[in-house]
């Protein structure tokens, strides 16, 4: 069910003139992940209006969205018809709004040293994803 409202509202955000992805986004966590509560600032900071949700277990919520645990991280976050994964950059985000593709959406595998919200320094470029469902033989969606 969710698949298919996600669907609607991109074709909708495609379509039709002036569509609107999303003012707000709902992050997904665990309560006793602090990451995430430091990803949730972040993303704050950059000036998303966020709506948070914790969850018991992410592993039906990864499930429901089709995301593959290869391709998975410890939260997710839903923006207009997108899921995001991981410990993304704003701008990856930001990206995805404005060019709007026709994919489920993007992730940033696994817990990266010095990704948003992640302690360390960043030592290079983050590989982004696209959400396709083929974890065998993933697309990137950019560098950031």
């Amino acid at each position: 069910m969710i698949h298919q409202l996600r669907r609607l509202a991109m074709i909708a955000a495609l379509v039709l003139p002036g569509a609107a992805l999303a003012a707000t986004a709902t992050v997904h966590k665990t309560p006793t992940c602090g990451c995430c509560d430091f990803y949730v600032e972040y993303l704050e900071a950059e000036g998303f209006d966020l709506e948070v949700v914790d969850h018991d277990s992410m592993v039906p919520i990864f499930r429901e969205a089709g995301i593959d645990r290869t391709m998975a991280s410890c939260h997710t976050t839903e923006v207009g018809p997108y899921t995001v994964v991981g410990h993304m950059p704003a701008e990856a985000i930001e990206q995805l709004l404005e060019e709007r593709p026709m994919i489920r959406g993007i992730t940033l595998p696994g817990m990266p040293t010095g990704s948003p919200g992640m302690p360390g320094d960043k030592d290079g470029p983050f590989t982004v994803y696209r959400i396709t469902g083929d974890a065998e033989d993933p697309e990137v969606y950019g560098r950031y």
